[in-house]
């Protein structure tokens, strides 16, 4: 072989040229052209883009001259492309000069063009020089020019290429430049011009297919590849074959096989790989380019667009506020960066793994001292807490007031707009930074709070610990206070008596004491009686406690005293009116306001006093303390029941099933009341299986730690016992009511209807005197009790005992004694009884009269087993439905719209799928306020829940219009 000039060098990354052959060998010579004849295996995987290059340089070598731009990030095989080019048999013929441009070199003025052509682009006038050379070259034959790393070439040599690239458009000549991602400076425009040109070929290197990634892991581990461990390498590397290499090379000198168990150590040496490349790519770095660097690593979310959140300020990694925390001109700060962002050996697994591991490397002092300029600089721009406070977070110290002040806010803005657990973070750190005893145990309840819901076992150790170091009487009761609450909610009323117990506030009669120590004495008897509720075993004790207590002189103060009143006045039946009357002054009460367990508290008295719409409000009030320390399945949980009595069948039906997602899998001693209350709506929807199924998975343990809910699970047992034609399972049901109530000491008490429920169990076994003997009691106790619901129900016992007259007299006074009553569908039942007795007794009219309203009831409640009962009481009285059918077929006409504007909009939405979050998002309203409209919806429309929505929005008129929310307002 001959060269036409002699090299200047040789090697794999340095000039060279190889010229074959000065006598080229003519096209169709052996029916092939010169660069089909001879051929050496490409590099794997890139066997079209090689062919795209030959191809091309059957063109130049038909007088078609041509430029190829091979255009791919670090690693992913240019040069290996372009080596397998060069070196292939096929370019006999071509004279083939070869250069590759480096970071140093690339401010040497042609120095790209001189190391082409060796020793004879020596002299002064380079460019002229080097056209005659390349001239003389293509007139001898092809003439292939190939650049590796181009982006590294100094401008003018790229400028003479893009020169050479428009004379010799009819030349045999082929340029190959390979452009890499990183690099910045002239050669970016120079190339962006040499791709622009009409006879450039861009050739782009993506990522190796599954099958050379196989290939590549044989041969450097020695074994096939089991697949698991073949497809973790692929996605880590992103088929990017130096990184894919590096992996290997870790793995191999680990000696880890490539079986599926070693997927875990694929992760591993991902991450070394990573790391190591990116201490590579720092330590090449200026001190002002590293500084840079940090600087968006400490800022971080460069690549995040602006949001509201921000304050209207723009992103935190501006290049403004990059250069400012780094102190370099915010001009220098995009040509730094995109030198790592085009790399993809640094940015394979995004911006997020790269700032990582700067951070990870950076000195800890300077570390530290980047994150207080970040955070002080965004706090003083007034970017959105949360920004700031991500700064705070990993300080070692919070020193400065403001800092407390970020965090604080934080908290409170991540619990009001989403979950209370996102507050946990910024809690966290402040109860470590909190300087004062009682900022800690303040910041410590609210930490307990936000667990409550989702870890109530680490709330529990959080408040425990608190215990031991609080030395302060008053706050030491205040942890007490809230561990039994979190207690109560995780099913541990044992604890919570326990913790209770030993909690030394400062008696009230003690000298000394004044209006607050009251108050809290009040507090801790309150909450000693709610844990009491939750073990009936223990409650006569507490009971006893609790007389004492509060029967003490001065008595204890505050809403949490009176509360407490309250609800010993209830659990022990003697006057609902005056159990009300305390809840009233509680709530009117000076102090502090409430909390949510006192609302939930205040609301179990009112929905045992028969004023269920008073209850509904408390626990709505005791939804939104932000601060509380029930999770907010318990408070749903017990709205559901709530919403029940007053015969709002859907919105039950809403709060039950959200209760029962929020705690689907309840520890040992959980509470049962969500699945109770999810029971008894799927009861009122006549699915009778779906209600037996739920009320199935609430475990013995679950009711051993709950009177009160103890009683509505026995009731719906002996719901569907009673319409199964169980009567004994039924009477065992009602019976165990008063057995658990007994156990507690609260025997007789009327506020539990279960001795209708009783007397119709025994009516049914032919035991008529028990069944009366019963009910002359429940009437006794309901007299005294006071309440319209308890009277009513006390009535139904005794007309379901009696018979003839008797019958009719007593079941018309539960009809009018109910009417008074909030408890619609209880109502629409004694209607039920009244119309059903009166059609046996031949008073069609009354019949027809009572039977019509209790649809008319059922039907607005949206209580489909009451209605199919209404029906069927009506078919067997041989009376006609209360109401025409509802007309079918094109005959139809759309249903008036009963729903405001905004409620069908919000319908709309959810019948398409969407959730309460996005709804609220999209029609700018709070989620609580979604919620507000759907239940209102549901009621309406008489609905059970969402997939009743499509069906039923078709079926009306067009929605009143109204006005469009109004973007950004709330």
């Amino acid at each position: 072989m001959q060269t036409a000039f002699p090299p200047s060098a040789r090697g794999e990354r340095g000039p060279a040229r190889a010229a074959v052959s000065a006598e080229p060998t003519k096209p169709g010579a052996a029916g092939r052209s010169p660069v089909a004849a001879g051929r050496t295996p490409g590099p794997a995987g890139r066997s079209g883009e090689l062919a795209a290059l030959f191809a091309c340089a059957e063109a130049a070598d038909a007088g078609r001259a041509g430029c190829v731009v091979v255009r791919g990030n670090t690693g992913i095989g240019k040069t290996a492309l372009i080596d397998g080019f060069r070196r292939d048999g096929r370019l006999r013929g071509a004279t083939v000069l070869h250069t590759a441009g480096r970071p140093e070199r690339a401010t040497t003025e042609y120095g790209a063009v001189r190391e082409l052509f060796g020793p004879g682009a020596e002299a002064e006038r380079v460019p002229p020089r080097t056209e005659w050379l390349a001239s003389t070259l293509m007139a001898r034959g092809p003439l292939v020019i190939v650049v590796d790393d181009a982006q590294w070439c100094d401008g003018p040599s790229l400028r003479w290429l893009e020169s050479l690239i428009r004379r010799t458009e009819s030349a045999r000549l082929l340029t190959v430049l390979a452009w890499g991602a990183s690099g910045t400076g002239p050669a970016r425009s120079a190339l962006a011009r040499i791709v622009r040109h009409p006879g450039t070929r861009l050739v782009g290197l993506g990522p190796v297919a599954e099958e050379q990634v196989a290939e590549t892991v044989e041969a450097i581990l020695g074994q096939a590849p089991e697949p698991p461990f073949t497809w973790r390498c692929a996605a880590l590397s992103d088929g990017n074959p130096l990184l894919l290499r590096r992996i290997l090379l870790r793995l191999r000198r680990a000696g880890v096989r490539p079986e599926a168990r070693s997927v875990g150590q694929v992760d591993a040496a991902w991450r070394e790989v990573h790391a190591a490349s990116v201490r590579a790519h720092l330590r090449g770095l200026t001190e002002t380019e590293l500084r840079v660097v940090r600087a968006a690593a400490v800022l971080d979310r460069s690549d995040r667009p602006p949001s509201p959140a921000d304050g209207g300020t723009g992103q935190t990694a501006s290049p403004e506020r990059v250069g400012a925390l780094a102190d370099v001109p915010p001009r220098l700060v995009p040509a730094v960066l995109d030198g790592h962002r085009d790399d993809e050996l640094l940015s394979v697994d995004g911006e997020e793994a790269f700032h990582a591991a700067v951070l990870a490397a950076a000195p800890p002092g300077e570390l530290v001292r980047l994150r207080t300029r970040a955070a002080r600089l965004l706090n003083d721009e007034g970017f959105a807490s949360a920004e700031v406070a991500r700064h705070l977070l990993p300080l070692p110290r919070l020193d400065e007031g403001w800092m407390l002040g970020a965090l604080r806010d934080a908290a409170e803005r991540a619990g009001r707009t989403g979950p209370r657990s996102a507050a946990v973070p910024y809690l966290r750190r402040l109860m470590e930074a909190e300087p004062e005893e009682t900022g800690r145990v303040r910041t410590a309840l609210e930490l307990a709070g936000a667990l409550a819901a989702t870890h109530p076992a680490e709330a529990l150790d959080a408040l425990r610990g608190l215990l031991d170091q609080t030395r302060d009487v008053r706050l030491r009761a205040s942890v007490a206070v809230q561990f039994a609450m979190t207690a109560l909610a995780a099913g541990d009323a044992a604890a919570a008596l326990a913790v209770l117990s030993r909690t030394p506030a400062r008696p009230a009669e003690e000298p000394g004491a004044d209006a607050e120590d009251r108050a809290l004495r009040g507090t801790v008897e309150l909450a000693v009686l709610a844990a009491g509720l939750h073990l009936p075993s223990a409650f006569p004790a507490v009971r006893e406690r609790a007389r004492a207590a509060l029967g003490e002189e001065p008595a204890p103060q505050g809403s949490a005293g009176l509360l407490a009143r309250a609800l010993l006045a209830a659990v022990e039946g003697e006057s609902a009116r005056e159990a009300v009357d305390l809840v009233g002054r509680a709530v009117r009460a000076e102090g502090a306001a409430p909390r949510d367990w006192m609302r939930a508290r205040a609301a179990q008295v009112l929905h045992l006093a028969d004023e269920p719409g008073m209850a509904l409000e408390m626990l709505d009030l005791a939804m939104t303390d932000d601060s509380g320390c029930l999770p907010r399945w318990s408070l749903l949980a017990e709205r559901s029941m709530v919403r029940h009595r007053l015969g709002d069948v859907p919105g039950a039906a809403l709060d039950a099933r959200a209760a029962l997602e929020a705690v689907e899998h309840p520890g040992p001693g959980g509470s049962a009341l969500p699945f109770v209350a999810w029971g008894c709506v799927r009861l009122e929807q006549a699915d009778t299986e779906a209600a037996e199924t739920m009320l199935d998975r609430v475990a013995s343990s679950h009711l051993d730690h709950t009177l009160l809910g103890r009683i509505p699970y026995l009731m719906a047992r002996a719901r569907i016992r009673l319409g199964r034609g169980d009567a004994e399972g039924a009477l065992a049901c009602a019976l165990r009511c008063e057995h658990g109530l007994a156990e507690a000491g609260l025997d007789g008490r009327p506020w539990a209807p279960w001795r209708p429920l009783a007397v119709t169990a025994l009516v049914r076994l032919g035991r008529t005197a028990e069944a009366a003997e019963l009910a002359a009691e429940a009437r006794e106790l309901a007299d005294r009790w006071g309440t319209p619901y308890a009277l009513g129900h006390a009535l139904l016992a005794a007309g379901t005992a009696a018979d003839g007259d008797r019958r009719t007299e007593f079941l018309t006074g539960a009809v009018e004694a109910l009417s008074r009553s909030q408890a619609r569908l209880d109502r629409a039942r004694a209607e039920l009884l009244l119309g059903g007795h009166l059609a046996r007794c031949g008073d069609t009219a009354g019949a027809r009269r009572h039977l019509g309203r209790a649809h008319e009831t059922a039907r607005r409640c949206g209580s489909p087993a009451l209605t199919a009962g209404v029906r069927a009481a009506l078919a067997a009285a041989g009376l006609t439905g209360p109401g025409p059918a509802p007309r079918t077929g094109a005959a139809a006409r759309p249903r008036p719209c009963p729903l405001s504007g905004i409620e069908h909009r919000v319908a709309g939405a959810a019948a398409e799928g969407a959730t309460n979050q996005e709804i609220a998002e999209t029609l700018f309203i709070a989620r609580r306020t979604v919620e507000m409209h759907l239940t209102s919806v549901y009621r309406k429309l008489g609905l059970v829940g969402r997939a009743d929505l499509p069906d039923a929005l078709r079926a009306l008129a067009p929605a009143p219009s109204g006005p469009r929310p109004q973007t950004g307002a709330r």
